[in-house]
């Protein structure tokens, strides 16, 4: 059975594209069936494992067969990655969906159904999604099983949670009832500094007593950072270093949550 997990965070910069590549890699390293959606207009998780911006057939284009009622095959935008993972690519056209989708009826599960053409081939689907909570991020919430939230442990981090947390439970309630929180994740840690260890504290005093908070932190490392660029997971890049080690550890909980 296929566990759709959106990764999600309203604000920008918290390594939501870092972590969905990583753990989607992990997750194919183990022998699961493993598909990223990347629901972001700015295309960062297409650019991150090295494809082109400039491609003809996204994750808009499927989305847009979903609402005219065409018949189309729902593979025909998958991308095969090197490191054994499917990506469904987009760019900058995808900005313009959260008008269309305004529109359409139905419009919070256009996604939903354009996945579900696809779940029974996969294990687990990751949506990477975009750094605010417009439609599309309504549509990803709306198709998954869990939401992921990585956090930065900065002074506002338990605020920003606020807004984000209610979304999902509008979301839970009238659109998706299956709908949980897979845990929140922090990431770029500097965990050395009292700053970061009272941040997260401060997180943990808010909402653990009701959502999952990892164990397992994300640190902010040069290699993490450069990935991107180089169009490869940590995995690839750097097998050995505090990244990869913290990903592989996150794949484990992920794994025992199941």
């Amino acid at each position: 059975m296929c566990k759709i997990i959106a990764i999600a965070n309203q604000k920008g910069g918290v390594a939501k594209t870092t972590t969905t590549i990583n753990l989607g890699v992990g997750l194919s390293k183990v022998g699961k069936r493993v598909m990223l959606i990347d629901a972001d207009p700015q295309g960062h998780l297409t650019m991150g494992l090295g494809f082109p911006k400039n491609l003809r057939v996204t994750l808009k284009t499927m989305m847009e067969n979903i609402i005219m009622g065409l018949e189309f095959d729902p593979r025909e935008a998958i991308l095969h990655h090197e490191e054994g993972i499917d990506v469904i690519p987009s760019n900058k056209l995808l900005s313009g969906m959260d008008m269309s989708l305004f529109t359409v009826e139905d419009r919070e599960k256009v996604l939903k159904e354009y996945l579900e053409l696809l779940e029974n081939d996969y294990d687990y689907i990751l949506i990477d999604c975009m750094p605010s909570l417009g439609m599309m991020t309504i549509n990803a919430l709306s198709a998954a099983d869990s939401v992921l939230i990585p956090v930065q442990p900065q002074y506002y981090a338990a605020d920003g949670l606020m807004e984000l947390l209610k979304v999902v439970k509008g979301i839970h309630q009238r659109f998706n009832p299956d709908l949980q929180i897979e845990g929140i994740l922090f990431t770029m840690d500097s965990s050395h500094y009292n700053n970061s260890k009272r941040n997260k504290q401060a997180v943990r005093d808010a909402y653990g007593a009701e959502i999952r908070i990892f164990d397992q932190t994300i640190p902010r490392t040069e290699a993490l950072a450069e990935t991107a660029s180089e169009g490869v997971s940590i995995f690839s890049y750097y097998a050995k270093g505090k990244g990869a080690y913290s990903y592989q550890a996150l794949v484990q909980e992920v794994l025992n949550h199941a």
